[in-house]
């Protein structure tokens, strides 16, 4: 099966031809990613909110990435590797999905096709893994035969043999690789087989065949996942047996498990900017201290139905809370030493945070949407309780380097005498 890879920019119009069978699919992708949430004209037009990942069926591959530049350069390569380069930086330092186990930026910089990347890695864990040890479990055997070995289930022998003395049901164990992780593991890779372009990544996956050979192909099922267990004599194969499961689970807003002819990777976006930057300030040092959306009551009701609120980051210094920090995956336009894009329902957002919790320190943090690092602004908020100071800053995305963007976070958002 051929695919047509689709790069769009989430939350960004994007014109694209489409045969008619790419448009019924897209269309269908509503039922997956929600109604609200992709929009298609009848020019072409197409616009994905929310979501960055990947979506395939049929013959369409759909690809959105992180927009990163206000306005597309000329050069639609350059900027969608940039695009790549940012979404897996988001991946790799928020640990979004932790069994991704992202390769660095140097052996991935060309990959410009995220679901082919995830096939690679998957197929590369496998060769990595059953190179050094195949696994294998004790299976439970019944078996009508002419040799006795292990127990002979004398109830269903009398029931099948009853005239046959030299036949015996026997109950054994034997040491399989034909066991249900091998099998789910196999069945995978075939699957993927069917569905990669990448020449390079069909070698792997055959050659990850090749150490499941005495593995069975069979039915996927949710039950099938349940009934494996992990313990420590096994525990190495967990990571290929959880993404075995992503694939299948195919991550998305809602549940199509085992659907063969849908594969997605769908994440929202400002949720893994969050978890990007609670990764940042959880890097500053062990003086410090992160907590990513604590639930705090912020508004008591006698009848139970009290209201709460849920900052994205919570930052203590010597168990003192020193900052709260809210992250958006938008573009706060800085023109002319300031930004322009500022929403006010933000605004409020952290000023009912500062209160509810006491603190004079609050922060907007966005992504850097310029080629260059914008300096940041700093406001006085003020009620008849005092002031609030808040600071909107940008972190650059682009740039891999955890540790430069908890220095320059460090300077600018915690008070020197804190």
């Amino acid at each position: 099966m051929s695919q047509t890879v689709i790069t769009v920019y989430e939350d960004r119009k994007k014109h694209v031809p489409l045969t008619h069978s790419q448009k019924t699919d897209i269309l269908s992708f509503r039922t997956i990613i929600g109604g609200n949430h992709i929009h298609l004209d009848y020019d072409g037009t197409l616009q994905v909110m929310k979501y960055v990942g990947f979506i395939s069926k049929g013959n369409t591959r759909l690809q959105i990435l992180p927009k990163i530049y206000e306005k597309t350069s000329s050069n639609e390569t350059d900027v969608q590797r940039e695009s790549m380069r940012v979404m897996q930086n988001l991946l790799r330092v928020s640990e979004f999905n932790k069994i991704l186990q992202l390769p660095d930026q140097t052996s991935s910089a060309e990959q410009l096709d995220l679901m082919e990347l995830f096939i690679g890695i998957f197929a590369d864990k496998i060769i990595s893994l059953y190179s050094r040890q195949m696994y294998r479990e004790y299976i439970d055997i019944e078996e009508n035969s002419t040799f006795v070995k292990g127990r002979i289930q004398f109830s269903e022998n009398i029931r099948q043999n009853p005239v046959r003395m030299d036949r015996h049901v026997v109950n054994y164990q034997n040491y399989e690789q034909n066991n249900a992780l091998n099998n789910i593991v196999k069945t995978m890779v075939i699957r993927l087989l069917r569905l990669t372009q990448d020449s390079n990544i069909k070698n792997r996956l055959k050659k990850a065949l090749l150490f499941l050979d005495d593995a069975s192909e069979t039915l996927l099922s949710i039950e099938l996942f349940d009934s494996v267990r992990f313990t420590r004599l096994n525990m190495q194969f967990k990571p290929v047996f959880e993404m075995a499961k992503m694939f299948f689970l195919n991550l998305s807003p809602e549940s199509y498990a085992g659907d063969e002819t849908v594969f997605s990777f769908l994440v929202p976006l400002n949720e893994l900017f969050e978890y990007y930057l609670y990764k940042v300030f959880s890097n500053l040092g062990n003086e410090f201290n992160a907590k990513y959306q604590n639930r705090h009551r912020f508004v008591f009701s006698p009848k139970g139905d009290d209201v709460y609120i849920k900052p994205d980051i919570l930052l203590e210094k010597s168990n003192k809370l020193v900052l709260i920090a809210d992250a958006k995956y938008k573009n706060p336009n800085y023109e002319n030493g300031r930004y322009t894009k500022i929403n006010q329902s933000d605004i409020y957002q952290v000023f009912a945070y500062a209160r509810s919790y006491g603190i004079n320190n609050v922060a907007l943090v966005y992504p850097l949407f310029d080629d260059h690092q914008i300096p940041p602004q700093y406001f006085t908020l003020k009620d008849s309780n005092g002031d609030i100071a808040l600071t909107i800053a940008c972190v650059d995305v682009k740039n891999p380097e955890i540790s430069d963007h908890g220095e320059y976070l460090r300077m600018l958002l915690i008070p020197s005498d804190s």
